[in-house]
């Protein structure tokens, strides 16, 4: 869960928040790579050593895509929690000692 935005928030909180969005839009993207790479690896049925190799191959892949798509959600949680933590602490000056 996000802090909403006022006009009054931090621009650190706000420049957080543009991260997180950009990192959700990456996941999406991350998401339908490794559908294509899985996509590939079902496509190929035949026996052949080539098939075989490519068939492993797109599978690892896959799996190394789907690995980036996990790497990425805990980045985007990590930053969502830093905005919240700035867009409390620019709402609350006193309170974390800095003015802005």
């Amino acid at each position: 869960m996000t802090l909403a935005l006022t006009h009054d928030s931090s621009p650190d909180a706000a420049r957080l928040a543009d991260i997180v969005g950009e990192l959700s839009r990456l996941l999406d993207r991350i998401a339908d790579a490794a559908l294509v790479a899985r996509g590939l690896a079902d496509a190929v049925h035949w026996q052949a050593k080539a098939a075989t190799e490519f068939r492993e191959r797109s599978t690892t892949w896959a799996g190394d895509v789907s690995g980036l798509a996990c790497m990425a959600e805990t980045v985007r949680d990590d930053v969502a929690r830093a905005q919240n933590q700035a867009a409390f602490a620019g709402s609350f000056p006193d309170l974390s000692g800095s003015r802005r």
